[in-house]
């Protein structure tokens, strides 16, 4: 998945409300990171910074949306999303774009610096 920093949503809205003109209604913009990452690239690059293991555990669709429901979710919702979460574990959301730098002038955040950037939020303690 082509993880994105919120800071690069916000900018890439701000430069098209705050110059319309550069869009039309017809317009769509795929805001991404700039590489995309499984779910363990990420754990991995916390891991590296976080000074403790950070772990993916697998979990069959069926389970997370049981997790979902226990949660207080409808079960449809639940299921919907225990859906969109195993097609981005099966790589169905590997995608990037350049949207962000089109947009802003400039490339978005990697994922290594957000997790530099946050770093003290995984560290043992």
């Amino acid at each position: 998945m082509g993880w994105i920093d919120v800071r690069d949503i916000a900018a890439s809205a701000a430069a098209l409300l705050g110059e319309p003109e550069v869009r039309t209604a017809s317009d769509d913009y795929l805001l991404t990171g700039p590489e995309s990452l499984s779910y363990g690239d990420t754990a991995e690059a916390m891991t590296a910074q976080a000074g403790r293991r950070i772990r993916v555990r697998r979990i069959e669709p069926d389970e997370q949306a049981a997790a979902y429901r226990a949660a207080g979710l409808p079960a449809e919702f639940a299921a919907a999303l225990a859906t969109v979460e195993d097609g981005i574990r099966r790589g169905r959301e590997d995608r990037v774009s350049t949207a962000v730098l089109d947009l802003t002038g400039r490339p978005p955040r990697t994922f290594a610096r957000f997790v530099s950037e946050h770093v003290g939020e995984w560290r043992a303690k």
